[in-house]
């Protein structure tokens, strides 16, 4: 077989980066994709393969592709962020005690995530011997009041994933960027039809919000992903929206 078979030839992909932009403008992970898009053609100025385009992406993380101008915030327990990495690290220590191994781990864990910046958040003394060139100690007796909104990004454990074994011809005609409409036990789209069934442990999670005057305002479709069903070969569309949340 010739091997122009395998090539995506320029005509086709600019194309394609032109119906990709038209198709998902309001996407909220649009500057991501085309952001890895140009770092593929950076390292493949010439030819481009398609199964060198699927090992790229395969092989990428989304942090990578985050763009400078945006201000995205990744929310992450220490355990969950080991052996990834990041440009500014603010790591919240309340009460944290480091008087153990685990402890010390930790610590270590969290501090070495910082490729360039890190900020400590503590309320201890343990930090206080340490002295590092660059570094700059401030005290701040400033109380904060919560905040008036919030925004929850949801995984697959926030979702009843079930539900979308039901519903794969109203979840195809969704696209990231598309507000959805809230309600007690879920998201619908714009014409009242369900697309999205929150688990049981995130209405608590709602409910709890709800107990500090937290109230669900709105959301917008961030991710559609593949969730294959355990035991069998079926994959299906599942969405992961962003909720919006304003305190009364």
């Amino acid at each position: 077989m010739a091997d122009d078979v395998y090539i995506i030839h320029d005509e086709l992909w600019e194309n394609a980066k032109r119906k990709l932009a038209e198709r998902f403008g309001s996407s909220l992970n649009l500057e991501s994709c085309l952001n890895l898009i140009q770092e593929f053609e950076a390292e493949n100025p010439k030819y481009k393969y398609k199964s060198d385009l699927e090992i790229f992406i395969r092989e990428s993380v989304l942090e990578d592709f985050i763009g400078e101008t945006r201000e995205t915030i990744f929310v992450s327990t220490i355990h969950k962020a080991k052996g990834r990495e990041f440009d500014n690290v603010f790591l919240m220590l309340d009460q944290f005690n480091p008087g153990t191994n685990e402890g010390k781990r930790q610590l270590y864990v969290g501090m070495t995530r910082a490729k360039h910046n890190l900020t400590l958040y503590d309320n201890g003394t343990y930090l206080d011997s340490i002295k590092a060139e660059g570094m700059q100690v401030v005290l701040d007796s400033q109380t904060y009041l919560p905040p008036q909104e919030l925004v929850m990004q949801l995984s697959h454990r926030d979702v009843q994933l079930d539900f979308f074994l039901y519903y794969p011809h109203l979840i195809k005609e969704l696209k990231s960027g598309e507000f959805l409409a809230f309600d007690e036990n879920g998201c619908n789209n714009s014409k009242g039809q369900a697309v999205v069934r929150f688990s049981k442990q995130f209405l608590k999670q709602i409910e709890s919000l709800r107990h500090k005057n937290y109230v669900p305002r709105t959301a917008k479709i961030r991710f559609i992903v593949y969730w294959q069903k355990e035991n069998t070969e079926r994959e299906v569309r599942i969405v992961l929206p962003e909720l919006y949340f304003e305190k009364k």
